[in-house]
């Protein structure tokens, strides 16, 4: 493991690319499509302003995933439940291009963020597996910069896509994205997490593990 050294000479190891990739999702998700809210209630003829609810159904998603791919990644290792979360967030964009309801693209929407919101999750996490302290301030540096650029770059391409092409476009290249971070995860990115000494899931004991982060000042400061 030699992080710190490749960063340091402006090379950036090739699992990293994939754990930037995955932190990407959840940006280029929220903002790819801001540009296509008129083109989406044209097209399926909902009312003006429907839809932004398909944005708080995302953020909703979001947050609710966010709790529950912690454990199970813990539980499973940290491949597991990528594939599993892209394979969903793979579908569920599928899904979005192809419904004809505003409502049913809203659910899509949660579905998409469940799925997505594992690979912010245990992109962490891997780092944290793999790097010592100053290598993963160095690859959470090169993390942020990923999430800082994503939402620059997502509105010019999603509003590129949604002129040129059509709004169900931008979910068509999202279910691309995610078939392609489902190939990158079975090719180079390694198992980072050894399970052997893990106790199965319990959810009281996971309940009483959040209880004692939101307990924390620290935590919440944070």
């Amino acid at each position: 493991m030699n992080l710190g050294s490749d960063l340091d000479a402006g090379r950036c190891p090739g699992w990293l690319l994939i754990l930037g990739a995955l932190t990407a999702i959840g940006p280029l998700s929220i903002d790819m499509y801001l540009p296509a809210f008129a083109a989406i209630e044209h097209s399926l003829a909902a009312p003006a302003g429907s839809a932004e609810l398909t944005l708080a159904g995302f953020f909703i998603g979001m947050a609710c995933g966010q709790l529950v791919w912690g454990p199970l990644a813990a539980r499973f290792g940290r491949k597991p439940p990528l594939y599993a979360g892209q394979a969903m967030f793979a579908l569920a964009s599928l899904g979005c291009a192809l419904t004809n309801d505003i409502v049913a693209l809203t659910v899509w929407r949660v579905l998409q963020a469940l799925g997505g919101s594992a690979g912010m999750v245990i992109a962490r996490a891997v780092v944290r597996d793999r790097c010592t302290a100053r290598e993963s301030a160095r690859a959470f540096s090169t993390l942020i910069l990923v999430m800082g650029l994503a939402p620059i770059l997502a509105p010019i391409i999603g509003g590129w896509v949604v002129t040129t092409l059509d709004w169900r476009a931008i979910f068509l290249l999202l279910f691309s994205f995610a078939l392609a971070c489902l190939l990158a995860i079975r090719l180079g990115l390694p198992e980072s997490h050894s399970i052997r000494h893990e106790p199965p899931l319990n959810a009281q004991r996971i309940a009483g593990d959040y209880a004692s982060l939101f307990a924390s000042r620290a935590f919440l400061g944070y």
